[in-house]
C-alpha cells in the first residue's frame, strides 16, 4: 500500500497488515507529509490573517480564532501567525518549509536568531559579497550567510540541536563585550514563588547560563531513577516522573541548606522551616491516624482497625474544656494555614519551644527551645540503620528524617528503641500508617507490610539488613 492510498483515508489503514519494507518507507515518507501539511497551514493562515478574516468572524485576533478553530495552546496558535508574516520575508526558508525538509520548530530557532542579529554585529556587517547559499559565511555576519548557514544545519538535525548552533554563532558574533547576550546576562534573571488558593506553590523563573549549568549541575545526581526490590530481591524501576524526580531533588537541596544552617540570620534566627500548632490538635492529629499492628488485620475503610479510646491517659484534652476554646490551625509563616497531619510528621524530629497561652490564645510564658533528636541519638540512628531503613530504600543518611514509633506527643520516648531513620517519602508514608514499624528483639526495626500489599503481612526487615536470599 502506498502512502497516497494510505492518505486517502487514514482511519481504514490496518498498519498490523503491512510488511516490514512498507512500514520502513512508509514512516518517512509520512513524516515529510505532515511538515509539508504543517507548511501549507502556515500559508492559509497567512492568508486568512491578510484578509482579516478572524476579525470578520469575531475574534480578537488572529491567533485566539485559530486557537480556538483547532483546540491548539495560544502559544502554539500565535507562533504559526508570526511565521507566517515573517516567512515572505525569507523565500529560501519557505521553500525549504514547503519542501519538508524543515519543521517550525527549525524556523523558528533560526526567525529569532535573525531578529537578534542587527543587534550582534557591526553597521557594515550586512556590506559585503553576495551569498553562496551552498557554502556560506557564517562569521561574516551577513543575515543572508547566517540564515543559509543554519538552514543547512536544520536538514541534519533537530531543532534542539540547532537552537544550541544558533546560540555557539551569537557568541562568535558578539563584537561588544560589554554587554554580555542575553543568554549570559544575570541581570535578567528572575524567580517567581506564588501560592495558590489550595495551598500549594507554584515557580516560575529564568537564569543565565552560568546559573543554569550550577542548578543542572545541582539537580543531576539527586534527581536520578533511585530503583527499589520487591519481596524477591528482583529491582523495581523508580516509579516517578522526571519531573518529580526534579522537584524531589530541589527539595532536598533546599532541605539540606536549611539543616546546614548556612544562611544569613534573619530575625536574628536562621533560617528554619516553622510550624505553630495547637498541643491539643497535635495530640488529636497523631491519635486520628489509625495504628498499624505488627500482626493481624489491619484496616481502615473496610478493614479493622483498633477504635480503643479507653486506654488513653488522662489530661490529654479529650474533656468538656478543650473543645470550649478557640482552636487555631497549624500554621507556617509563608504559606499560612495547614493540616495538623502535617505538624504530627514535621514534629516528629524538630526543635520545639512551648508557649504557654491563655484560654483567648495570648501568650502567658515561653519555655526553652528544646530538640526532640539530641546529635549524638542522631549519630546512634546512623550507626544503626545507616540510611533510610525502610524495606527497598536505603537513600543516604544525610537525606533522612527521625520518626518516632510512637509519636513522643502520645507518649512515646525519644529513645533508639523508638526511633527509626527515613526518607522524607517513606517517613510520609508511615505517617499515613500503610505500613507498622517495630523494634525486634534484636534492637533492629522491621516493616510489616498492610495486606493489600502481602495479605499474610510478612514483615520484613529493614533495607540494610535485607536478606540476599530471600525465604520462600
Amino acid at each position: 500500500m502506498r502512502l497516497a492510498e494510505m492518505l486517502t483515508d487514514p482511519q481504514l489503514v490496518d498498519a498490523w497488515r503491512l510488511d516490514e519494507s512498507t512500514l520502513a518507507q512508509a514512516v518517512p515518507q509520512l513524516s515529510t507529509a505532515i511538515l509539508q501539511l504543517e507548511a501549507l497551514r502556515v500559508r492559509l493562515v497567512r492568508e486568512a490573517d491578510q484578509r482579516c478574516i478572524p476579525e470578520h468572524l469575531g475574534a480578537a485576533d488572529s491567533a485566539s480564532w485559530l486557537a480556538g478553530a483547532t483546540r491548539m495552546t495560544g502559544a502554539r496558535a500565535g507562533t504559526i501567525v508570526r511565521l507566517g508574516r515573517e516567512l515572505p520575508l525569507h523565500p529560501k526558508m519557505t521553500a525549504a518549509l514547503d519542501a519538508g525538509q524543515i519543521e517550525l520548530g527549525h524556523v523558528q530557532v533560526i526567525v529569532n536568531f535573525l531578529d537578534r542579529l542587527a543587534t550582534l554585529t557591526a553597521e557594515d556587517a550586512a556590506e559585503g559579497a553576495e551569498t553562496d547559499w551552498d557554502n556560506p559565511d557564517p562569521e561574516s555576519g551577513r543575515p543572508d550567510d547566517c540564515q543559509a548557514y543554519l538552514l543547512i544545519a536544520a536538514q541534519l538535525e533537530d531543532s534542539k540541536s540547532l537552537r544550541k548552533r544558533a546560540r555557539a554563532l551569537e557568541l562568535l558574533l558578539q563584537l561588544d563585550g560589554t554587554v554580555p547576550p542575553d543568554g549570559e546576562n544575570p541581570e535578567l534573571n528572575e524567580f517567581y514563588a506564588s501560592i495558590s488558593t489550595g495551598g500549594r506553590v507554584h515557580v516560575k523563573g529564568t537564569f543565565d547560563a552560568e546559573a543554569g549549568e550550577a542548578l543542572e549541575t545541582a539537580l543531576s545526581g539527586l534527581s536520578k531513577p533511585r530503583p527499589s526490590t520487591d519481596d524477591d530481591g528482583n529491582p523495581i524501576r523508580d516509579p516517578r516522573s522526571a519531573a518529580k524526580r526534579r522537584a524531589d531533588a530541589l527539595e532536598q537541596i533546599v532541605r539540606g541548606h536549611l539543616d546546614r544552617g548556612q544562611g544569613p540570620l534573619e530575625g536574628g534566627q536562621r533560617p528554619h522551616v516553622s510550624i505553630t500548632i495547637d498541643y491539643d490538635a497535635l495530640v488529636t492529629a497523631v491519635r486520628a491516624k489509625a495504628e498499624a499492628p505488627a500482626t493481624g488485620p489491619w484496616t481502615h475503610g473496610g478493614w479493622l482497625f483498633n477504635t480503643d479510646t479507653a486506654s488513653r491517659p488522662a489530661g490529654n484534652g479529650d474533656d468538656d474544656t478543650r473543645h470550649c476554646r478557640h482552636r487555631k490551625p497549624a500554621r507556617m509563616p509563608w504559606l499560612g494555614p495547614i493540616s495538623s497531619i502535617i505538624g504530627a510528621r514535621v514534629s516528629c524530629d524538630a526543635e520545639i519551644t512551648a508557649i504557654l497561652t491563655s484560654r483567648h490564645g495570648n501568650p502567658l510564658d515561653v519555655g526553652t527551645t528544646t530538640r526532640t533528636i539530641s546529635p549524638q541519638l542522631r549519630k546512634a540512628l546512623v550507626a544503626r540503620d545507616c540510611g533510610c531503613a525502610f524495606p527497598g530504600c536505603g537513600r543516604p543518611a544525610a537525606w533522612t528524617e527521625a520518626h518516632h514509633i510512637r509519636h513522643w506527643a502520645d507518649g512515646g520516648p525519644t529513645a533508639l528503641s523508638n526511633l527509626v531513620l527515613l526518607c522524607r517519602k517513606h517517613h510520609t508514608q508511615i505517617h499515613e500508617n500503610h505500613w507498622a514499624v517495630q523494634i525486634g528483639d534484636d534492637g533492629h526495626p522491621t516493616f510489616t507490610p498492610p495486606a493489600w500489599v502481602d495479605p499474610r503481612r510478612r514483615p520484613r526487615p529493614a533495607h540494610n539488613r535485607r536478606l540476599l536470599h530471600p525465604a520462600s
